[in-house]
């Protein structure tokens, strides 16, 4: 009564105690459910632990069904005792739910798990989502060889799962403005077709506000991950040197988040670090966060998210040149009709319209020419 049955994906098999608590569902056959659904089964690979009050049980006292159809209420993975286990606290490790059904390969793209997520255990439409940003931020995880983890062992905010699960690889989820769900990995990239939301000619548009903070510089960002839903805390930490940037702390001194940025759904050193990499190679050195008033309604269709073109040429870079022809990422959109302007909050990103010349000799392999990499001056 009243117990939640685990939803669990990836692998948890780390560390030396359980990580989530098993829910008895039969008392009178010592019945335990490990997961509320199908999971990877041992000879898939699937590792399992039990302990019973943090002591290791003996795999002689217990059987594992990782697909139970349990007295007709659906497949779910439980754990059978051979004795009684009143008064105990069983906790597990293992693996989570299989790509398909009965299958080998281990469902651990952080995409695929909010699909599942939402469609399969919550009932939403599959046509949710804003599909391309959503195939899109599958292919960047994984490009970028991470590996999801975690347990939903309580009720909570279906909003606030998938925020916590996307926000694990330095993701976001939102809705845009067709309400459609639009999920995001950033990646410190700016793929070329993301490139062509939208140029805002300058002579269409006034600068309203344009801002940097130093509180916003990131150049160390300590870390936790691998969590344990059984004591709620981390059980890893990292804040290694090799992932902070010693110029930027040499020029702004030591900065860092207020707290440590909180993996609850990685488990993996090296996809932690991947990540820290990105933080610091994006904040290390001051960014602008500007406000452009669009004069006209040709934006109208740029929404949250989108990468927009904008020559600020009163706004310099840390090489003191003009942001001509900059690529801001559209953080904020105020649309009034009445008037017939678009407000645009946008971020600075590290990139800018290019422009390649010919190598007929006209310019000089001198160093003032950066070959295919340097700044369309031209204000469009």
């Amino acid at each position: 009564t009243n117990d939640r049955l685990p939803i669990v994906y990836g692998d948890l098999t780390d560390g030396t105690l359980g990580l989530w608590e098993c829910p008895c569902i039969d008392t009178d056959n010592y019945v335990y459910c490990f997961a509320g659904h199908e999971v990877l089964s041992v000879a898939n690979g699937n590792s399992i632990t039990v302990y019973e009050n943090d002591v290791e049980v003996d795999p002689a006292d217990y059987s594992f069904d990782e697909a139970n159809d349990y007295e007709g209420q659906g497949t779910i993975a439980i754990i059978n005792f051979t004795t009684p286990k009143t008064g105990s606290v069983i906790s597990v490790r293992g693996m989570g739910k299989p790509t398909t059904s009965g299958g080998a390969t281990l469902m651990d793209n952080i995409v695929d798990i909010v699909d599942d997520f939402l469609t399969v255990e919550n009932d939403f439409a599959p046509s949710i989502y804003e599909a391309t940003a959503k195939a899109r931020a599958a292919q960047v995880f994984t490009a970028q060889s991470y590996a999801a983890a975690g347990v939903i062992n309580e009720d909570a905010e279906i909003w606030e799962i998938v925020t916590e699960m996307m926000a694990s690889f330095l993701g976001g989820a939102y809705l845009n403005g067709d309400g459609e769900l639009v999920l995001e990995i950033d990646d410190n990239t700016i793929p070329y077709q993301y490139g062509q939301a939208g140029i805002i000619p300058r002579g269409e548009a006034e600068l309203l506000s344009a801002a940097q903070r130093l509180g916003n510089i990131i150049n160390r960002c300590p870390c936790n991950y691998r969590y344990s839903w059984r004591v709620g805390e981390f059980k890893a930490q990292t804040d290694d040197s090799a992932h902070a940037s010693a110029i930027s702390q040499g020029v702004y001194g030591a900065r860092e988040p207020g707290t440590p940025y909180q993996f609850y759904w990685c488990r993996d050193l090296t996809s932690v670090q991947t990540i820290q990499d990105i933080i610091v190679a994006k904040l290390k050195d001051p960014v602008y966060e500007i406000e452009i008033e669009d004069q006209t309604l040709c934006r109208v269709g740029n929404d949250i998210g989108d990468i927009i073109i904008h020559s600020a040429d009163m706004l310099y870079d840390s090489a003191e040149n003009p942001l001509y022809n900059h690529y801001w990422k559209i953080i904020g959109v105020d649309r009034d009709f009445n008037t017939g302007k678009v407000a645009f909050r946008a971020l600075q990103t590290a990139y800018y319209l290019t422009v390649a010349y010919l190598a007929d000799g006209t310019h000089l392999a001198d160093g003032s020419i950066h070959a295919g990499s340097d700044r369309d001056a031209a204000i469009y």
